[in-house]
């Protein structure tokens, strides 16, 4: 059954929606998009628990209204720029889960920035709860199994499948019971600065999706491609990206990534041997003689690579100061029984094991409480 809500598809209704935001003293937010089934996705619904009121908006129809086009735009939509004031608060609660996503969407489409974001997979996962996901933590705390038949559903499909809208208005029904419960496992355990440290990385994820040409050399199997293939894989990555954006699919719905490199480690220059590939059927009649004549042209005038991205040579000192640090946190955390990202998260190791610990104030997710703890003792782990 659905639960009582308020649907919010015209600008004019985001009024009431706008009050109860500034006016709750909490809120749960959510999202869904259609990132499965477009070259560039887009929200298509933003769930919220304001304060227990419950509110869905269609942010397509919002959107539509406006006329932004994300093929096209420059600048974000201005469809939500109300809510821009109600979102930014640091005063009160705004729970999410698993809110990287959210919040780096959030800010890409209708540049909102969220403000006391309070994570509770973050929360789970310091606490060392071996499943973390949203619908483990509604079980396990709410004793509510939640239907999970909805995980890959097209959101921009209008209308919605009534169960799949309860999916998406469940993600925010049980959230505040479930925050509520984690508040206090982690003032317990005394890590309510290090949940605040990696709440606010969440709050403050970017978007780090669109075509970057060099992205291949990211994918699994590359080192498997012959260096005198590199060159095609190059040139078929980039118009696998082209024709992706002008089918408006997903560039893995166009060409997969195995198929991607199967057809670069063959590089087949006639009709046959590429249907050999397994390319799929449509693909082949409309963009065969077209790929047959970019791999020719690949392997008879090779492009230029792209760098590695973020190649860097990494020094004997630097493996030596990251063995010492892995090797210490395994051990603390041993000995406290708590997670290792309790102890040190990944991106404190990664700047201290690049740059040492001469400037503790500056390490990313370091914090006071760890500086006071263990100052000292990472100082001469860096030396």
């Amino acid at each position: 059954m659905t639960s009582a809500h308020i649907w919010i598809d015209t600008p004019a209704g985001l009024a009431p929606f706008i009050a109860a935001c500034t006016a709750a003293p909490w809120l749960v937010l959510d999202t869904e998009a259609n990132s499965m089934y477009v070259y560039r996705e887009r929200t298509c619904l933003l769930q919220a628990n304001a304060g227990g009121e419950l509110y869905v908006l269609d942010t397509l129809a919002l959107i539509a209204a406006t006329g932004w086009e994300p093929l096209t735009a420059t600048a974000p939509c201005p469809a939500l720029d109300g809510l821009r004031a109600a979102f930014a608060r640091n005063d009160r609660r705004l729970w999410v889960h698993g809110g990287e996503y959210d919040c780096a969407t959030l800010r890409r489409d209708f540049a909102l920035e969220l403000g006391g974001v309070w994570d509770t997979q973050q929360a789970a996962s310091l606490l060392g709860w071996e499943k973390t996901g949203y619908g483990a933590l509604v079980e396990r705390i709410c004793g509510v199994a939640l239907d999970k038949a909805y995980t890959q559903y097209d959101w921009a499909t209008r209308p919605l499948d009534p169960k799949a809208l309860d999916y998406a208005i469940d993600d925010v029904v049980h959230l505040p019971a479930v925050a509520q419960h984690l508040e206090e496992a982690i003032l317990a355990a005394d890590l309510v600065e290090e949940h605040a440290i990696a709440s606010a990385a969440v709050a403050a994820s970017g978007w780090n999706g669109g075509f970057d040409p060099a992205d291949w050399w990211r994918m699994k199997g590359v080192r498997d491609v012959a260096k005198e293939r590199l060159p095609v894989l190059h040139a078929l990555y980039a118009w696998r990206d082209g024709v992706a954006k002008a089918h408006n699919q997903p560039p893995g719905r166009i060409l997969n990534g195995e198929a991607l490199l199967s057809v670069a480690r063959s590089a087949p220059t006639n009709f046959q041997l590429l249907k050999r590939s397994g390319l799929k059927s449509w693909l082949l009649a409309e963009h065969g003689e077209e790929l047959i004549a970019l791999i020719k042209d690949a392997l008879a005038n090779p492009p230029a690579l792209p760098p590695y991205p973020n190649h860097r040579e990494v020094d004997d000192a630097e493996v030596r100061r990251e063995r010492r640090l892995k090797d210490w946190r395994m051990g603390e955390s041993t000995n406290r029984g708590v997670t290792l990202q309790v102890v040190l998260p990944a991106k404190a190791l990664e700047h201290l094991k690049r740059y040492g610990a001469g400037d503790l104030a500056s390490v990313p997710q370091l914090g006071p409480k760890r500086i006071d703890k263990y100052g000292r003792r990472l100082r001469e782990l860096c030396d």
